[in-house]
């Protein structure tokens, strides 16, 4: 039986498709949330650590390039800068930013919603948030999120899942229902996106296939390195790149620094190969341009200077089916197409 690509969660984010676009930092800028929205998807800002001025800059820039609704992506266990004194109310500065400036939603990640829900819905931002387990997202719902993303450990970047995400969609399904749940990770094509609305999923959020996009703020290299990879390239661990953020594991392509480091016996933090210095430098989430320590984790935009090979490469293991780079756009359309081809999902 076709399961229709017009689900729900598209007329509450008011968006013609349920795909959207993991706001994955200073790569997912304005260019490629106005690109996927404006095909008919929902574009995601990524966000996290910036200061509330510039998100409200970015909301701004990204409202002049599309009139269709977007989101931007808060990560709830970011750290603030030190002279902001609570956690909460930098984050809810954030949020308000975000509102007053003409977002659609928010959508969050690693921690608790519950603080943040009723200020995000006074300023009429819808909230998701992405988790990694049931209890998780039942929680969530709890606390009044209008969608969940259930996040399977196959994702690339951050990762809160700890299994598979075909094993979390039916579940978080049954669990959250009536609720919207989007699936996360392993998916990067069509046909992931007819499987993931076959189990019960309203959407999907897909973070590496749109960092192999034209519009992606992401280096060359790296968006080259994703079109070659494959998942058995990626690896999982929480002790490599974590400067910035510690005990979150991760998923990233294999390259010179994780080589080493493994050649090393896998030496825990301040014991690592090199540990201390700078790989080089890019643009922080603060907008200056700075020393990227070692193990630190960030994005690699064009305009960092130094070597790729010790920089973090996020990537889920559906890199093994994205196979060029081409326009935000065009990948919307793309998963759009062939998940009609396939003849499992209706208009």
């Amino acid at each position: 039986m076709p399961v229709s690509l017009h689900t729900p969660l598209c007329s509450l984010l008011g968006c013609r498709f349920p795909v959207l676009s993991v706001g994955f930092s200073a790569g997912a800028g304005p260019e490629l949330v106005a690109a996927v929205s404006n095909a008919g998807g929902f574009g995601v800002l990524g966000a996290g650590g910036m200061p509330p001025e510039l998100i409200r800059a970015e909301v701004e820039r990204t409202r002049g390039l599309t009139g269709r609704p977007f989101g931007v992506n808060l990560i709830i266990a970011a750290e603030p800068p030190e002279y902001l004194d609570e956690d909460r109310d930098w984050f809810l500065s954030q949020i308000a930013a975000a509102a007053d400036a003409g977002a659609a939603a928010v959508v969050l990640f690693w921690g608790d919603p519950a603080p943040f829900v009723q200020a995000a819905h006074a300023g009429g931002l819808k909230v998701l948030i992405q988790v990694g387990s049931v209890e998780e997202a039942e929680a969530a719902v709890v606390a009044g999120v209008d969608a969940v993303i259930a996040q399977g450990v196959e994702a690339g970047g951050h990762v809160r899942g700890t299994t598979s995400i075909w094993e979390l969609i039916p579940r978080t399904v049954e669990a959250v229902s009536p609720t919207p749940m989007l699936a996360s990770g392993g998916i990067g094509d069509g046909a992931g996106l007819a499987r993931a609305l076959e189990l019960g999923a309203q959407g999907v959020s897909l973070g590496t296939r749109f960092v192999a996009s034209e519009e992606a703020y992401i280096h060359p290299e790296y968006k080259r390195r994703i079109v070659s990879g494959n998942a058995s390239e990626t690896v999982f661990t929480a002790d490599l790149f974590d400067v910035g953020w510690p005990d979150a594991p991760h998923r990233t392509l294999r390259n010179r620094i994780h080589d080493e480091w493994v050649a090393a016996g896998r030496p825990p933090s301040g014991k690592r190969p090199g540990e201390g210095t700078a790989i080089g430098r890019d643009r922080s989430p603060s907008g200056e341009i700075e020393d990227w320590p070692r193990y630190a984790l960030g994005m690699v935009t064009p305009e960092f200077d130094g070597d790729i090979e010790y920089a973090p490469l996020w990537a889920g293991e559906s890199c093994s089916v994205v196979n060029d780079i081409k326009p935000a756009g065009e990948i919307v359309e793309d998963l759009v197409r062939y998940a009609h081809r396939l003849g499992r999902a209706g208009g």
